[in-house]
């Protein structure tokens, strides 16, 4: 095992920021580290961005206040969710 020294401050080497890599360098095939959402799950997040969108302009215009935009979309993400568990 490696020694390490007593003092902390010793132990503790700067570190730098590595520049990010440009898109060309990286390799074509990678590895999914996460399961591929479907076709759905992506239609479901599309439309509750278009709804938040516009439940902000509304709370921005001053025709609901923000506490019924949160209520809001919090129904209408079950009614979303309810509707897929039904396929």
């Amino acid at each position: 095992m490696a020694e390490y020294p007593a003092d902390r401050s010793a132990r503790l080497r700067p570190l730098r920021a590595a520049s990010p890599t440009p898109l060309s360098v990286v390799p074509a095939r990678r590895i999914a580290l996460t399961s591929v959402p479907s076709a759905q799950t992506v239609w479901a997040e599309k439309v509750m961005c278009l709804l938040k969108a516009e439940i902000d302009t509304a709370v921005h215009g001053g025709v609901i206040s923000a506490a019924e935009s949160e209520q809001l979309l919090a129904r209408l993400g079950l009614v979303i969710d309810q509707a897929l568990a039904g396929r």
